[in-house]
């Protein structure tokens, strides 16, 4: 294990893990800082789903969707061991805020962001078919609409992602715990802790994906980061 890195990352989750495998890939110098265990914390409390955001529709941010739509297509594409296309339901009663109406255009309009591919597939599902649908309430149902969306394992998904990483040259020291980074002309001057004994190494970059500790990683960092709002 070198002392000098190109990016420096603090965190285990998918996200520390994602820019691992991304910078790894792109020739960078890595390490990653994991304090417990990889996904440990959000990452493995998630809806489990890798989707395109049915629901931001009605926000208009069908840029947004695009791009989620395209990303899912080329997981479920290389990763069809870890990533899974799943149906899901829309029943339809008097009570339903959406319209049957609506719910069609929304879910064809989805399809049509996901280039109507295959996995952008929607149907109304026959009534003769809402009884094997375990725990719907028939009574008073209109309708049913079916589309597909993914499922994954979000902690092997982490894992395996953290793996592609270090095939491509990442470093990886789990469990280690920040301890301090000052931010240097240079880059920063980092400290962890590896079994009890500290370590030192210089980045060019850091990378704060510490997820609901990020805060008490930046309060380690000096100066503190200017807060970004996004």
């Amino acid at each position: 294990m070198t002392d000098r890195y190109d990016i420096v990352i603090i965190g285990g989750g998918i996200h520390g893990a994602g820019v691992a495998q991304a910078a790894a890939c792109h020739g960078y110098s890595v390490l990653l800082l994991e304090q417990r265990a990889l996904a440990s914390g959000s990452s493995s409390r998630s809806t489990k789903l890798i989707h395109g955001g049915l629901r931001y529709l009605e926000g208009h941010y069908f840029g947004l969707v695009r791009e989620s739509l395209r990303e899912r297509d080329i997981l479920l594409r290389i990763a069809p061991e870890l990533v899974r296309l799943q149906p899901f339901h829309i029943p339809v009663y008097p009570s339903t805020n959406r319209r049957p109406t609506s719910l069609r255009a929304g879910l064809w309009l989805y399809a049509l962001l996901d280039g109507l591919g295959h996995n952008s597939r929607f149907a109304v599902l026959p009534r003769q078919e809402w009884a094997a649908l375990d725990g719907l309430e028939t009574a008073q149902l209109q309708t049913v609409f079916r589309y597909h969306d993914a499922q994954t394992d979000d902690v092997a998904l982490t894992r395996a992602v953290m793996q592609s990483a270090i095939a491509h040259g990442a470093e990886l020291a789990c469990p280690a715990g920040f301890s301090a980074a000052c931010i240097t002309p240079a880059g920063c001057d980092i400290s962890y802790r590896v079994d009890a004994a500290e370590r030192h190494c210089t980045a060019r970059v850091m990378v704060n994906a510490a997820g609901p500790w990020a805060g008490q990683v930046d309060a380690l960092i000096d100066p503190r980061p200017t807060p970004l709002a996004v």
